[in-house]
């Protein structure tokens, strides 16, 4: 295969503002860090140390984040002031002093950790949750009982009474002879989303290990269904595919599934009946496996491949903690953390909601109930809202408080305005001239049923009817048939997605905006499966101002802590232009280096994000230490790390990408509209097969369909100009009627729209009519579509389309794919007035030599390298039908952009053989070549041209004859001679293999007698080194080599005769710690950190430093001096 590049050359003054931010990227798009005062503690000399040093480095910004410390107590920082107390206000004031002379941008978030709250939100306007509880009474006579009162939560505050602080009776309901479900139901989302074919599924009964008094409830689930969905969800999506018996305690069990069943949803049902006796189903495990042997249903904590089944619906378990339903899929079978069990009976058959007595005006604030009750068996009941006592995760000592309700409005302007006052209170009234920028509210992480005492009037103000009599519903209970109850669930998720963007983000940017500032959040993040909040999140995000997601390195395929795609599209559809990430989060302490993050932040790039949030810069001060004070998750980034001095030349490859990618608008040619639920949440990229590779998309959600989306041209377009070709529709049978009448407004005036025929509407409120119109709507749009012989058809300027893929009717549009080129290349497409940007990643470890199709009309290629700020024009491409076409050479996980401006050349290279490299700048054309010979190059019209390379000086190895000198805060042993270069761990003494520091190489040559003279340019390459280094020839610095390829043009600086080269290689604070709690070498280091994590998949470590390996550090080879023949190609 031949591969071309190109590497040099500048076309356009440098006035060319493109060139003129990709070479000096603005503040804008250079990273900002998250800036953690752990305990609250700040040193203000230090920290104007730290802020001048990022401002050096390129980082241009910050985000101020009060923490507590975590892991060994004997080497926390002091307990600072109380946040937002004046003490902690003067630090604040301090810090936005300087940060404003130097230019940084700063951040702050409103809480000391997360989620929102503090000291100064009062049990009334805390966290709540919905509790129930069910008594069964007999009739036929006066009753006067005590209701059984939910048990609180261990950290609920309690009032004077012994009651929870704050609670309220939600209602009372009475229900006589009640029927129950024959069966637990569970239903989970396969992983990773989409069809799947499936051969098998594996029961284990486990062994719960249970307290007695707990054991003597439990019953081994026994009979049991399987049923499959390709579609949605619902009730009405799943086919029974599998009904069968487990054995008791024989271990896993497994059960072959029917010959081409295909799923994208499963559903485990539990039929073994209730005995009120043992009314405890207990389950160990169960897995679903497709023909390649893969489980699909495996949990997040399991082999870390992909994130694990999503639990759509599943019944309560006993406790939150210990018995919960992920552990059905955790590969465990035995105790509490192995074993899902149920709560109490399957749920409640209701036949009608009038069927239910409310009996709420009978019970008093004491529990009683006073009622008259008909004869009868009764089944009582009761709804609680009650305060949860979660607080705030990890907060400042003096900081901690009850986390806040963030379902009601009147919390969060509390919270809100309480955060403004004192912020005015150290800061002045005009907070827009403080130098903050950004309040930001952290990641939505509250847990349990959340509830509020708000929740019942606004579900009643949105929807339209009374939430009272369909409460069992929410608790698992069939009320009205499965239907009623999918509508009703429906309606519940969507008024709590909604009060939650109104009650909390809404608000909390109208508080912001009234004193000058703006909201920027991780907005219902980080989503499933880490968390599964009640909030559609790109509706959440279109409430506030700047959109945040996050990622974690390390994790290729994961869907868990990468939230890239999510934001990246809500930017794209609300109009904004900077999509931000809290960036390279994880538990590696120490053990990354700039080479290690850059396959995740090209990932990134790809998937939309543009701008870096670095997770995280602990602030330091001198009684630290070194490796010093850091958070418990992190890539550490502060003036302790080792590599810091070096770091900037990493920053700015993120600047460079970032700038770019923060230009003009997204390209893609799919709208996916993910539905009109409560909780919707967007996963990461990932092409489903029905659209396949070379294409991009988005993803929508009702409001923009509703409000923002048009049609010009034939496609659906936003107000900034963005546009799509088709809009595709969910897999399930139910929409909303307005969202409906919307699209056939746009299919009228021109717009393409993929998807089923919809058959009901969604919700209860008002269905009968609503059904009506959904099914008027459906007939004018579908037709008589039935997705085999009928697929498509003319409605207005525009189309439906039923049973064909997007990337089939892309194609009847004439839409070829945007990117063609090998699976191991990924790609993200940006366009601007008079450029197409691409941005290409390798994938792969390996190096790609090879070609890739961009459909970029007329437009001549230019290579951009975000690692050195190099523009060129592509000296070899070709036009072909589905675009143009470029050879292309990276390095292993190695990444470019392609940029097309101006007009295609009359005449351009197509061919080079053999293998070269052809450079092309505003002179001309030049062969680069590292072997003599003949090379035949072809033109694009067919003619032929040779180019002869005289014969080249030989390649000289260094790897031999090297000294080493080392410089660390630790202490430095001796200098070292080297007869071969290579890693620290491989040198027998432990000061060597455990050191943290800098290893200065020297190497000192004599060039053979005419060997510069015939080469025309020099290469040197130093192989492989780890974590980063510096190069220097002759005195003369030839920059940072952080990355692969490792390799320096070193032509002038070179000379005849003698030469002094000199590496400086930077280790990693993870050796010496590893080393010290081995007893290898003396402890010298001071941090709060105890357990660390290195390597990955089978070679993955956890745990105590003395439990992990070193880290290969140092100058690992072959170093090698490359002649190069220069030669010009007429």
């Amino acid at each position: 295969m031949v591969a071309f590049t190109a590497t040099a050359g500048t076309m356009r003054a440098a006035t060319d503002p493109l060139e003129a931010g990709f070479r000096n990227p603005p503040m804008e798009a250079r990273p900002h860090t998250y800036w953690l005062w752990m305990n609250g503690y700040m040193h203000a000399p230090s920290a104007v140390a730290e802020l001048r040093a990022m401002k050096a480095a390129g980082l241009s910004g910050v985000l101020l984040f009060e923490m507590g410390a975590r892991g060994d107590k004997s080497a926390f920082p002091p307990a600072g002031p109380a946040f937002l107390s004046d003490p902690w206000l003067t630090q604040l004031k301090l810090a936005l002093a300087e940060a404003r002379t130097l230019g940084l941008q700063v951040d702050m978030s409103v809480i000391s950790s997360w989620d929102m709250g503090g000291p100064w939100i009062e049990p009334r306007h805390a966290c709540m949750a919905l509790y129930a509880t069910e008594t069964t009474l007999t009739g036929g006579a006066r009753i006067d009982v005590a209701l059984p009162f939910p048990t609180p939560e261990r950290a609920a505050p309690l009032g004077p009474d012994g009651r929870p602080a704050y609670w309220s009776d939600v209602a009372v309901l009475a229900l006589r002879s009640p029927r129950r479900l024959p069966a637990h139901e569970f239903v989970w989302r396969l992983d990773p989303p989409g069809n799947h074919s499936l051969a098998e599924v594996v029961l284990d009964q486990g062994s719960p290990n249970a307290p007695a008094a707990l054991a003597a409830t439990m019953t081994p689930a026994r009979e049991f269904a399987v049923a499959v969905s390709s579609s949605g969800a619902s009730a009405s999506d799943f086919k029974e595919v599998l009904r069968g018996s487990l054995a008791a305690a024989a271990g896993p069990q497994r059960f072959k599934l029917p010959g081409g069943t295909q799923a994208r949803h499963v559903q485990l049902r539990l039929l073994s009946g209730h005995d009120p006796a043992r009314q405890r189903w207990s389950l160990g495990e169960f897995e679903v496996f497709d023909a390649a042997g893969r489980n699909l249903a495996g949990s997040h904590t399991v082999n870390r491949l992909y994130d694990g089944a999503l639990t759509v619906r599943a019944p309560m378990p006993l406790t939150y903690s210990d018995w919960k339903v992920g552990n059905i899929n955790n590969g465990s079978v035995t105790g509490p953390g192995g074993v899902f069990c149920t709560y109490g009976p399957p749920s409640l058959e209701i036949a009608d909601p009038r069927e239910l007595v409310d009996l709420t005006a009978h019970v008093d604030r004491e529990s009683r109930l006073r009622w008259d009750a008909p004869p009868g068996s009764w089944t009582i009941l009761r709804y609680v809202c009650m305060i949860t006592g979660e607080k705030l995760k990890v907060p400042g000592p003096a900081s901690d408080g009850l986390a806040s309700d963030h379902l009601s409005a009147e919390a969060t302007r509390v919270h809100m305005n309480h955060v403004v006052a004192q912020l005015q209170k150290g800061l002045g009234a005009d907070l827009a001239r403080s130098g903050l920028r950004n309040l930001y509210l952290a990641s939505y992480e509250v847990v349990g049923k959340v509830w509020s005492p708000v929740f019942a009037g606004e579900f009643k103000r949105r929807r339209g009817y009374e939430l009272a009599p369909y409460l069992p519903a929410i608790f698992g209970a069939q009320i009205g048939g499965a239907e009623m109850t999918e509508r009703f669930l429906f309606d519940y998720q969507k008024t709590l997605g909604e009060v939650v963007v109104d009650a909390y983000y809404r608000t909390a940017a109208e508080v912001a905006h009234a004193v000058g500032l703006e909201i920027k959040s991780e907005a219902g993040g980080p989503g499933p499966p880490i968390h599964t909040p009640p909030i559609e999140s790109l509706l959440a995000f279109g409430a506030i101002d700047n959109f945040q997601g996050e990622f974690w390195p390390f994790r290729p395929t994961s869907d868990g802590m990468n939230v890239i795609k999510e934001p990246a599209s809500a930017a794209h559809i609300y109009g904004k232009r900077r999509v931000h990430l809290e960036a390279f989060t994880s538990s590696r302490h120490w053990a990354e280096g700039p080479q290690d993050l850059k396959a995740s932040a090209d990932r990134v790039f790809c998937e939309g994000g543009n701008h870096f949030v670095w997770h995280t810069w602990t602030h330091q001060s001198p009684e630290a230490g070194a490796p010093g004070w850091v958070y418990g998750a992190g890539t550490h980034l502060n003036r302790n790390v080792t590599w810091w001095p070096k770091a900037h030349a990493f920053l700015g490859y993120l600047s460079r990408g970032s700038f770019l990618l923060q230009r003009g608008n997204f390209v893609a040619d799919v709208l996916y509209y993910y539905g009109d639920g409560g909780a919707n949440f967007v996963g990461p990229r990932r092409n489903p097969p029905s659209l396949g590779p070379g294409y991009d998309y988005d993803i929508t959600n009702a409001d923009v369909i509703l409000n923002r989306l048009s049609v010009r041209d034939g496609r659906l377009t936003l107000p900034d100009g963005t546009s799509y070709a088709v809009l595709v529709l969910p897999e399930r049978p139910d929409i909303h009627p307005a969202v409906l009448t919307r699209i056939e407004k746009l299919v009228t005036d021109g717009a393409v729209v993929i998807g089923p025929r919809p058959r009901r509407a969604s919700g209860l409120e008002g269905f009968a009519a609503s059904d009506a119109r959904v099914t008027e709507l459906a007939a004018k749009l579908w037709a008589d579509l039935d997705g085999r012989d009928r697929t498509s058809r003319s409605h207005g300027a525009g189309r439906i389309v039923l049973g064909r893929t997007e990337r089939e009717v892309l194609a009847d549009l004439g839409i070829a794919p945007d990117f063609v080129a090998p699976p191991a290349l990924d790609f993200t497409h940006r366009r601007e007035d008079g450029a197409e940007i691409y941005f290409v990643r390798n994938k792969e470890t390996t190096a790609f030599a090879g070609s890739a199709t961009f459909r970029a009309g007329s437009r001549a290629p230019e290579l951009w390298d975000p690692r050195t700020g190099a523009i060129a024009r592509a000296a070899v491409f070709r036009r072909t039908e589905g675009g143009v076409e470029v050879p292309l050479a990276l390095a292993p996980l190695g990444s470019i952009f392609v940029v097309f401006r101006g007009p295609l050349p009359a005449s351009s290279f197509a061919a080079l053989n053999p293998a070269a490299t052809l450079e092309r700048d505003g002179t001309g054309t030049q062969l680069v070549a590292d072997k003599s010979g003949t090379y035949n190059v072809t033109t694009g019209d067919g003619l032929r041209r040779e180019v002869k390379v005289a014969p080249l000086p030989g390649v000289l190895t260094l790897d031999a004859d090297w000294t080493v000198e080392f410089a660390s805060p630790a202490g430095a042993p001796a200098p070292l001679s080297l007869p071969r270069v290579g890693p620290w761990t491989q040198l027998a003494a432990p000061e060597y293999m455990y050191f943290p520091g800098t290893g200065k190489y020297r190497h000192s040559l004599v060039l053979p007698d005419g060997w510069r003279s015939r080469a025309q340019r020099v290469e040197l390459d130093l192989g492989h080194l780890w974590a980063i280094g510096e190069v220097w020839v002759n005195g003369t610095s030839l920059g940072v080599v952080w990355t692969a390829p490792y390799r320096v043009d070193c032509t002038a600086a070179l000379r005849d005769g003698p030469n002094e080269l000199v590496v400086e290689v930077v280790g990693t604070w993870h050796n010496r710690l590893v080393g010290e709690a081995r007893g290898a070498v003396p402890r010298w280091t001071k941090t709060n950190v105890t357990q660390s994590q290195r390597g990955l998949g089978k070679d993955l470590q956890s745990g105590s430093w003395k439990n992990l390996d070193p880290i290969d550090a140092g100058l690992f080879g072959p170093v090698r001096l490359i002649p190069l023949a220069v030669l010009r190609v007429e």
